[in-house]
């Protein structure tokens, strides 16, 4: 075979195979643009985004709900409802055992263990945790971003970014204190699982910061979809092979 005809042949094939190598590759971990934010002054993105929680378990005797919230100004309205206890803890916990709530298994008090949501690209969002009793009467909502949250006549801190709180969530706890809960106002959730905490000021507000914990991870809502490089990849491929069976079959 002639070289020329040989580089016909692989040329594209092998252009095919670089761009198949680069779609195959492990995802980097992603910076947040400018203007994006996630934390305790909003959730924003400039893309489409789709961020993944996984919940990690609940303490208190709150009938806890996590929503999804479209922030406009100080008006609220929840879009996503991510994880919701049907009861004050799961079967065989209480006030001894520090009424712990878990996901996913036999007599756990939420349902399912993970829920994705895709963030609009610039639209204001912020989490809410609901907590109500066991008559159903609501306590009250406190939300991630403190502009929501008003307290004693102040704006509140009620989530942390990057921690589990007091004891990193693993354990019950009625008298530890999250002592600095200002060093985790904000994460990257494209960099990898960003940690979340939530005190729901229950306990005579012991901002423990572990009445809720979970995880959260993200990716560009469109990801999935293949680079023109690749296509242009593959139909290359596709037409190498095409060209190699007519010469073959003339």
């Amino acid at each position: 075979m002639q070289l020329r005809t040989a580089l016909t042949y692989t040329a594209p094939i092998l252009s095919a195979s670089l761009a198949l190598g680069a779609l195959a590759a492990p995802a980097a971990a992603f910076s947040m643009n400018s203007g994006e934010k996630f934390g305790t002054d909003g959730l924003l993105f400039t893309e489409d985004t789709e961020v993944t929680f996984d919940f990690g378990n609940t303490f208190g005797a709150y009938v806890s709900s996590l929503g999804i919230y479209e922030v406009d100004g100080t008006t609220t309205t929840e879009v996503k409802t991510l994880f919701s206890e049907t009861d004050q803890a799961d079967d065989g916990q209480d006030a001894t055992t520090g009424w712990v709530g878990t996901s996913g298994g036999a007599g756990s008090v939420v349902a399912n263990s993970t829920a994705s949501y895709i963030f609009k690209a610039n639209v204001e969002y912020a989490l809410g945790l609901a907590s109500r009793r066991s008559d159903g009467s609501l306590v009250n909502t406190v939300f991630s971003s403190n502009s929501l949250n008003s307290f004693g006549g102040e704006n509140t801190q009620q989530f942390v970014f990057g921690s589990h709180g007091a004891f990193d969530g693993s354990q019950n706890n009625d008298t530890q204190t999250f002592d600095n809960p200002e060093d985790f106002i904000s994460g990257n959730p494209l960099a990898g699982s960003l940690a979340l905490g939530i005190d729901d000021r229950g306990n005579n507000n012991d901002r423990d910061f572990q009445d809720m914990v979970l995880s959260a991870q993200a990716k560009r809502a469109s990801a999935g979809v293949p680079e023109p490089s690749v296509v242009f990849g593959l139909a290359a491929m596709a037409g190498g092979f095409a060209s190699l069976r007519r010469r073959r079959d003339s």
